[in-house]
């Protein structure tokens, strides 16, 4: 008895293809290892052919689409080679740490274009509570052509907190983000400043009043120059108090009754009055300090750095609105988007490579990595 064939198909060609009968093949899915037998259509006029349900099973070679997505998870928490094993523990699954790393390149492609094209994650930042902040940082990656910086951009929108005074400044609390978009990438300063200001128009900033936070590196503000020329920034109020820091122990000793007064009363004037109200207070302090003329020199650099941001320091405003003065969130994310990851021992490179490994994890800090699943 002759086996029925089952239902014809049309090719893309416009020709009647014809069930050639049943094919199975082990696929690594969601649930495991599973043997598919489905049917096989071929075109006898171009001789096209193929399992036409693999597409809606979201097949593509041996592993289906929500298998590759669960490997990518597994290769941007951990190393290639400890996301075997984060595999093989709960599910059971048996890859090479080599298919993972090719699963996480192959899908970070797939993400960038998905990102260029629609960016899943605009809409869910758009519709979030609070105002727009900015801050930028960066990092080093070992490269194959030796260590890298890896800047770091994010875009958070935030709720403001409540109103606080100078003297408060290092125990108020802020509200946790309400979302955030990060970016990130090995690359020259004026290449990835443009990708600053494209994202800040998709995301709605357009000519509304916000700032760009960082520490006090020079591409930071060349960036958001270049990224925000029309917002403002804002050097890290932490990274500041590192410089008056330095100040105190060459005017007063270091670790002296005297130096921890004057770094405090020092950062209190610059909180409450900027870089004038920080001049003011060098003067008035060397009537006190032990050592006059190595406040004055120590003091003579301190005012050049201070008078190239003097613009930047309105700290005590953004205090009184219950808004960021630091750019904490960014340096976390250096140490924990990318350095968790990126800076493991023995860890190198190919700098393409580093940038894929990036946006991934740009994606999983943000937790918009799921909606580009869902999405796909």
């Amino acid at each position: 008895m002759r086996k029925k064939r089952g239902p014809a198909r049309t090719c893309t060609c416009g020709q009647t293809c014809r069930n050639k009968g049943a094919g199975s093949r082990e696929r690594l899915t969601a649930l495991g290892s599973l043997r598919l037998t489905r049917a096989h259509f071929s075109c006898p006029a171009c001789d096209l052919g193929g399992y036409l349900v693999d597409d809606r099973l979201g097949i593509a070679g041996r592993l289906t689409r929500r298998a590759e997505q669960m490997i990518t998870l597994a290769g941007v928490h951990q190393s290639f080679r400890h996301g075997t094993t984060l595999l093989e523990q709960p599910a059971g699954w048996s890859v090479s740490y080599e298919i993972v790393r090719q699963v996480c390149y192959i899908q970070a492609d797939e993400l960038a274009r998905q990102r260029e094209a629609t960016a899943p994650e605009v809409e869910a930042f758009q519709e979030a509570a609070g105002r727009m902040e900015f801050q930028t940082d960066a990092t080093t990656v070992n490269t194959l052509d030796g260590w890298r910086d890896m800047k770091i951009g994010i875009f958070a929108k935030r709720e403001e907190g409540r109103p606080a005074t100078t003297q408060e400044w290092h125990t108020r609390e802020l509200p946790a983000p309400t979302a955030r978009l990060a970016f990130a990438g090995i690359a020259e300063i004026d290449q990835f400043a443009k990708q600053g200001w494209p994202w800040a128009e998709r995301l709605g900033l357009g000519e509304e009043r916000s700032r760009v936070l960082g520490d006090g590196a020079g591409w930071i503000w060349d960036h958001s120059e270049l990224a925000f020329p029309h917002l403002q920034g804002v050097p890290d109020v932490y990274h500041a108090s590192e410089h008056l820091a330095d100040a105190a122990k060459i005017a007063c000793g270091e670790g002296t009754e005297q130096a921890a007064r004057w770094l405090k009363e020092s950062r209190l004037a610059l909180l409450g009055d900027g870089y004038l109200g920080l001049c003011e207070y060098v003067t008035t302090s060397a009537e006190w300090v032990p050592n006059r003329t190595a406040l004055e020199g120590a003091t003579g650099e301190l005012s050049n750095y201070f008078r190239g941001h003097q613009d930047r320091l309105k700290y005590a405003p953004r205090l009184r609105r219950g808004q960021a003065k630091g750019s904490g969130m960014v340096e976390g994310a250096a140490k924990q988007m990318i350095g968790r990851r990126m800076k493991q021992t023995a860890a190198e490179w190919d700098v393409d490579d580093a940038n894929r490994m990036a946006l991934l994890c740009s994606l999983v800090y943000a937790d918009s990595l799921t909606l580009y699943f869902t999405a796909a």
